[in-house]
């Protein structure tokens, strides 16, 4: 068990591979007989841009893309602004420049919500934004993935930390429950 989840796999490259709760579900599924996919992608994460920037974050997603997180190039701290970059199954790229004031968790993409819990971080108002929110946005049963078609779908991440905080708690998990709780509390009081 890990402070952010129960169950979660936080590794360093921030790549969150399947939690506990998918991986008993893999197994149930093989001893019914029913043998999921085999089929394994390779996800490359850059931390280094073409202009030589490094990256504040970076996310492996399961179908082989990836993304990271920069500041852009003209931030500024008044009205601060993240370039997010991802990187398509062929290794081509799309920049999605996010200003971390106009970001609504209650009505946000994947790769805005990245830029923002990454800021929120790097800021020193949360501790662990980033991996709260992968863990949160793969819902409580860890069942939402996201690919391409996907990262740019309008969700609202501030009930997915809700859900996911309030799981912590009933699992009687007080460390997981209070940095998510840190997490949802930034977002509520729109602190950007």
């Amino acid at each position: 068990m890990s402070v952010n989840g129960i169950g979660s796999y936080n590794y360093s490259s921030n790549y969150v591979g399947m939690n506990r709760t998918a991986q008993m579900r893999n197994r149930q599924k093989s001893a019914m007989g029913n043998v999921g996919s085999t089929q394994t992608s390779n996800i490359t994460l850059h931390y280094t841009g073409a202009n030589g920037d490094k990256a504040l974050t970076a996310v492996g997603l399961p179908d082989g893309t990836s993304a990271s997180v920069y500041k852009a190039d003209n931030y500024n701290d008044a009205d601060p602004e993240y370039r997010v970059r991802h990187w398509g199954k062929s290794g081509d790229y799309t920049d999605t420049n996010v200003r971390i004031n106009d970001v609504d968790p209650e009505n946000g993409s994947y790769l805005e919500m990245l830029a923002y819990a990454t800021y929120s971080d790097v800021q020193g108002y949360t501790s662990d934004a980033f991996g709260n929110f992968l863990s949160a946005a793969g819902g409580v049963n860890a069942d939402i993935t996201y690919d391409e078609s996907s990262v740019n779908v309008r969700k609202n991440f501030m009930n997915m930390v809700r859900d996911f905080m309030q799981m912590q708690y009933d699992n009687n998990n007080l460390a997981g429950y209070l940095s998510f709780k840190k997490f949802y509390d930034y977002m509520a009081d729109g602190r950007n």
